[in-house]
């Protein structure tokens, strides 16, 4: 029997991005474990196992940029310049091991002692020395037997004449990662009009990473109405919503990716944010979430607000999960 060519391609859209990377078509539900709040997230993790059954990826956000940008160091946990150690990595990763969570490396540019997102110090290591900090963050991800990186390079202002290095940067850095079959994913700002990187930026990125975070938190939620004016510019977007879970999928889309390629933000020193959608609180989120097929980004595993240790609200992100594999499992054809 004769397949139709259309039929066929269509099918085969399902199992992998257009950009070529396999596409995971299960909900991912990302952590980070920042380095000035560990013991509070053992804590928090080991709470109740529903926890550890929700979670399929944590970033230990553990690394800056070493300060002339060729390499990485540890971050600081406390503003007395102590660092992480070894030992601190080796911990969350054999705990999310031996749960199947996959484990990034989080490189950022900030910490306790800065205090500051100091765009200076990533441009200098992802543009002038982007060869050597990309070697390094490989090198570095290579030695703890981690599953990807993550990137967490942030900066306020109008930073677009840094666009095309970043860019340069994310795509040298996807062809080592490919080649071991490890994960990259990036951290932006939720609207296209401010700060770096925005999500103006995510086009250049397509066909080279696996996911981004939207960073949004508190700001996003499916019932949001609000505009954002950036200082000394016109509304962003003509005044669209786009703070709505929706919106930014649909701007995703627009770019290139899949639903499943796109995580929402939330915010876990909160037990309610927002208005409208299905509700304010944890369980009405995520199911919003779920409604799109999105992810869900969780900063960060220090879980603060009491309701995101409930086992309620994470069987409800393990149903959502749950859901996601189903749906994919429905649609791909019998032998």
């Amino acid at each position: 029997m004769r397949l139709n060519l259309s039929l066929l391609l269509t099918l085969l859209s399902l199992l992998f991005c257009v950009n070529g990377r396999a596409a995971d078509t299960s909900i991912q539900v990302m952590g980070w474990v920042p380095a000035y709040g560990m013991e509070a997230a053992i804590e928090a993790l080991t709470s109740q196992a529903e926890i550890g059954k929700g979670l399929t990826r944590i970033g230990l956000q553990f690394w800056n940029p070493s300060p002339d940008g060729r390499s990485l160091v540890f971050a600081p946990v406390n503003k007395q310049g102590q660092l992480v150690s070894a030992a601190d990595v080796l911990r969350f990763r054999d705990w999310a091991r031996h749960r199947n969570i996959k484990v990034f490396l989080t490189v950022y540019n900030n910490s306790q002692v800065r205090n500051q997102w100091d765009w200076r110090l990533a441009r200098r290591a992802f543009g002038a020395q982007r060869n050597a900090f990309v070697a390094a963050l490989v090198a570095e991800m290579d030695k703890y037997q981690l599953d990807g990186i993550d990137l967490d390079l942030e900066g306020e202002g109008a930073l677009d004449a840094d666009r095309a290095a970043y860019a340069k940067f994310v795509k040298q850095l996807a062809v080592p990662l490919k080649a071991r079959a490890k994960l990259l994913t990036i951290d932006s700002f939720h609207s296209p009009c401010a700060n770096a990187p925005n999500m103006r930026w995510w086009a250049d990125w397509l066909g080279h990473i696996d996911a981004i975070h939207s960073m949004g938190y508190e700001d996003l939620y499916e019932g949001s109405d609000a505009t954002f004016t950036p200082k000394g510019k016109p509304v962003c977007e003509g005044g669209a919503a786009l703070f709505k879970y929706s919106w930014q999928l649909a701007y995703a889309r627009k770019a290139g990716y899949l639903p499943e390629q796109i995580l929402m933000g939330m915010p876990t020193w909160l037990g309610a944010w927002g208005k409208g959608g299905l509700g304010d609180g944890l369980i009405p989120h995520v199911q919003e979430t779920q409604a799109l097929g999105v992810g869900i980004a969780l900063w960060d595993l220090q879980l603060s607000a009491p309701a995101w240790r409930s086992i309620d609200v994470w069987k409800a992100i393990r149903a959502a999960r749950r859901d996601a594999v189903d749906l994919s499992s429905a649609a791909t054809p019998a032998p």
